[in-house]
């Protein structure tokens, strides 16, 4: 059969509009992939670096606060938290917490169940960025902190937001024939340390928990091999003494 030249016309128009229709649906299924992946990311507020509390009087007012009011915290407190913990501090990368080698080998993760400004979900802070990445969303705290002694609840369930402080030994074990693992406990201690101060300043309450199911802490915060948690502080605004 002998195609006619207005055929191949028609053809060819068929041809483009279908061309055209693949080409805007790619760029609408890359659009919402693009916007899906910046929507997991947020952008943390800049973190005060003068003014607030002294160190003599964070130092001084510091105490294990473990009883919180259903009051949220902020996003601009979460940033500032974070930033004291692992933040970059100069253009040369240093941090908030001094580092053997300059090796970095703690990571931040943040569990916010009543932030103001910020679902609920599991977040990556990046020092870099200054930024949080959702690992997954919802409330995981009462997960976490589910069991009972004595018959009372872990208290740690009712916390707005839970900072968890992990370690990547394989970071700092860079000397042939040298395990310098505990130099990872002993910056998860320091960062650890410049968080509660901060909470302190910022007029919260905190304290450093080391009892924590390490399986399920894993599994939440969909942590590497190698990459293990140290440090558990939930964070909230102190409830009145009884």
């Amino acid at each position: 059969m002998q195609i006619s030249g207005e055929m191949m016309r028609d053809l060819a128009k068929v041809l483009v509009v279908v061309g055209l229709s693949v080409l805007f649906t790619a760029i609408i299924a890359l659009s919402t992939s693009t916007n899906q992946e910046k929507s997991d990311v947020i952008t943390l507020p800049q973190p005060h670096t003068d003014g607030g509390m002294s160190v003599e009087k964070a130092l001084r007012e510091r105490r294990s606060v473990r009883s919180f009011t259903n009051d949220p915290v902020t996003l601009e407190e979460v940033s500032q938290l974070c930033w004291a913990a692992q933040g970059v501090t100069d253009e040369k990368g240093h941090r908030t917490s001094p580092s053997a080698m300059a090796s970095y080998p703690l990571e931040v993760y943040v569990l916010a169940a009543n932030v103001t400004g910020l679902p609920a979900g599991v977040y990556h802070y990046s020092p870099q960025g200054h930024n949080l990445t959702m690992v997954s969303e919802g409330n995981r705290i009462p997960d976490l902190f589910n069991s009972s002694t004595g018959g009372k609840e872990d208290w740690r369930k009712n916390a707005p937001a839970v900072f968890i402080v992990t370690g990547v030994f394989e970071r700092i074990n860079k000397i042939p024939g040298e395990d310098l693992s505990r130099f990872v406990h002993v910056e998860a201690g320091t960062a650890s340390e410049n968080l509660l101060l901060e909470v302190v300043s910022l007029g919260l309450g905190a304290t450093y928990t080391a009892g924590f199911d390490a399986n399920m802490t894993r599994e939440f915060l969909a942590l590497a091999s190698g990459e293990t948690p140290i440090a558990v502080l939930p964070v909230g605004h102190k409830a009145e003494a009884a």
